[in-house]
């Protein structure tokens, strides 16, 4: 335990200096900034309401969060990976799934927490103008999710290739923002609709409309989402506890 705790703890400094993690939370707020620059123009609680939505499908969940993470998360074993100090590490007496684990977990508290962070701001600006702090909680949750699953994704990724930022941008752009809206059926493929989900199931019903609705993967739940986010953690721990145990680190 002690051990996961110092690696988790170690990663974390690692991949979110001050100077970067300045960067991150000024970037994941930037639809609460919008949001707030258009506040003047808003009538409305509908109005206010429609904005809010505007930015929670158009930039938080398909562009900020997904970038956000990738970056993150490509880091945490990418770093160590190309420094050569990953081979130090797994020679130590610690199994290789506490490494695993530990790693995983220091993407997605840093990625999760400025997805929180960026959600929050963003709920925060129209419970300002409106007095309603209900998507709160369910924007702030559903930030935290899609973390999680490109996280869970983008950790493996990192350590085979230097360019898995590159990678899961080409993903995000043509697939989950090109292909998918071509073939809504393979929506149950995408990591921000599966965040995106985690927010309507827990929004009151009156905020969201049918066509939001559309954007949620089908027969989204918010334990179905959460189920998949939660499922796809444990595969890459038990991916990347395989690959520290059979690839020849010395070498990399």
């Amino acid at each position: 335990m002690r051990a996961g705790l110092a690696i988790t703890t170690a990663t974390i400094r690692q991949v979110l200096p001050l100077r970067r993690a300045i960067m991150y939370l000024v970037a994941i707020s930037a639809p609460a900034l919008i949001y707030l620059l258009m506040a003047s123009t808003l009538s409305d609680e509908a109005a206010a309401l429609e904005r809010l939505m505007l930015m929670i499908i158009s930039l938080y969940f398909p562009l900020l969060v997904p970038i956000v993470t990738l970056i993150v998360a490509a880091a945490v074993l990418g770093h160590e990976r190309r420094d050569g100090t990953l081979f130090f590490l797994v020679l130590r007496p610690i199994p290789r799934w506490v490494i695993a684990t530990a790693k995983l977990m220091a993407a997605i508290l840093v990625a999760g927490g400025l997805s929180a962070f960026g959600g929050l701001a963003l709920a925060a600006s129209y419970a300002v103008e409106t007095g309603n702090w209900d998507l709160v909680v369910p924007l702030v949750a559903g930030g935290i999710v899609a973390s999680i699953v490109y996280a869970a994704i983008l950790v493996p990724l990192g350590f085979f290739t230097d360019r898995a930022v590159l990678v899961g941008l080409l993903v995000l752009l043509v697939f989950e923002n090109g292909v998918l809206f071509a073939a809504p059926g393979l929506s149950d493929l995408s990591g921000w609709r599966i965040g995106f989900s985690t927010f309507v199931g827990m929004a009151p019903e009156e905020t969201i409309t049918s066509e939001l609705e559309d954007f949620a993967i089908e027969i989204a739940s918010l334990s179905t989402a959460v189920g998949r986010a939660v499922f796809l953690a444990v595969v890459s721990i038990i991916f990347v506890t395989m690959v520290l145990r059979t690839r020849d680190l010395a070498t990399e």
